[in-house]
């Protein structure tokens, strides 16, 4: 049986996701898409409480790029996930 909080964290886990995959989709650059991609799976683990290490930089993926990758997730994730 699902409590408030279970359905409520669905909700929002199933409403990041959904922001998360439509910027993972506007990234043209391979690398860059796939280190979106893996940062945003590890952003889901997280917010299921496990603890994962960050996703490794693949070579060729600029520094900016990948900042600005993980701070456009981040502020998306603590949209969804304020207290975590």
């Amino acid at each position: 049986m699902y409590s408030r909080f279970d359905a409520e964290f669905s909700a929002a886990l199933l409403a990041f996701n959904g922001d998360a995959v439509v910027y993972c989709k506007g990234i043209s650059d391979t690398l860059a898409h796939e280190y979106a991609m893996d940062y945003t799976r590890m952003l889901q683990n997280r917010a299921k409480g496990l603890e994962v290490p960050n996703p490794r930089t693949p070579v060729g993926l600029f520094e900016p790029n990948r900042n600005l990758i993980r701070s456009t997730l981040d502020r998306m994730w603590k949209r969804y996930f304020p207290s975590k």
